[in-house]
């Protein structure tokens, strides 16, 4: 919990960078441009102190007397007082000029305030990005049980889904469920439907007794087409992707025909999976190019 001190402070521009702009990635942050000799700005900064502080942290704020930083008035072109710029992520989310009752404000703070749970989500799919999955997906766990916003909610499904996929092991059952969840009129729709080719992959580890048959199967004929593609689904499914890519490319240059091109196809799914940043989608693509 913010102490009164943290939630209402003075800015300067010495400290403007660390105070408003590293602390607006973390939550909103309004700014209220004001002055001693202003009217107006003595009427609003007790409102906007009394409504800020009722938000518990959700949002800052921070005083800036314009006679004292001109240099930051001019930077954010301040022509008339009291004026409020909210930032967030960095940058001015909204704006308004003139002083206002509490009910103008607090409808201001819905505006700019992020739903429940956008923080961690956002952190969940940078952790993602940068090759956490598992990180990720113990960050989603228990916040998918915390009653996201809809659009919230197919987001968090959605990167729990990638991070299973990634991670390993995962029950093909459990990811179709959780794509399930994506509202198809989201933005997240099209990348759902990415991972469920990846995942109809992976389910073919179950295919005519299993991977570990399969295996058993390929060691006795090495030319087994069906063996062979059980086997790389079932490496796959336990994220040895560098294993799975290479029983896949095998095939693709031994029976390009096997179920209509199934071994090519399996591989574009995993390379969407793995990004186009992973060094392995690189190796691969390359080498895959070279046989087709």
């Amino acid at each position: 919990m913010e102490t009164a001190s943290q939630i209402v402070f003075e800015a300067t521009t010495a400290n403007f960078e660390e105070t408003v702009l590293a602390r607006s990635h973390e939550v909103p942050v309004l700014v209220d441009f004001w002055a001693e000799w202003c009217g107006p700005c003595r009427m609003l900064t007790p409102i906007l102190e009394k409504v800020v502080a009722a938000q518990n942290g959700k949002v800052l704020l921070a005083k800036v007397n314009t006679d004292q930083q001109q240099e930051l008035a001019s930077r954010y072109r301040i022509s008339g007082i009291p004026a409020v710029k909210a930032f967030y992520q960095g940058k001015v989310a909204s704006e308004f000029v003139g002083a206002r009752d509490g009910r103008f404000i607090e409808n201001f703070l819905r505006q700019i305030i992020p739903p429940e749970g956008e923080r961690e989500v956002n952190e969940a799919a940078a952790l993602l990005a940068s090759g956490m999955p598992k990180e990720a997906a113990e960050l989603l766990i228990p916040l998918l049980d915390t009653g996201l916003s809809a659009e919230l909610a197919s987001r968090a499904q959605l990167l729990l889904a990638e991070a299973k996929l990634i991670v390993g092991g995962s029950n093909p059952q459990e990811i179709r469920h959780l794509l399930s969840q994506v509202d198809p009129r989201s933005a997240q729709i099209d990348r759902a439907e990415e991972l469920a080719t990846v995942n109809a992959f992976f389910a073919v580890a179950d295919e005519e007794g299993g991977a570990e048959e399969a295996a058993l199967r390929l060691t006795a004929n090495e030319r087994d087409s069906a063996a062979r593609f059980i086997v790389a689904a079932g490496q796959a499914r336990r994220g040895d992707f560098a294993a799975a890519l290479e029983n896949l490319l095998t095939l693709v240059s031994r029976d390009r025909r096997f179920r209509d091109d199934a071994a090519r196809k399996a591989m574009a799914a995993l390379f969407v999976l793995l990004g186009a940043n992973s060094e392995l989608s690189h190796d691969f693509r390359r080498r895959l190019q070279v046989v087709v």
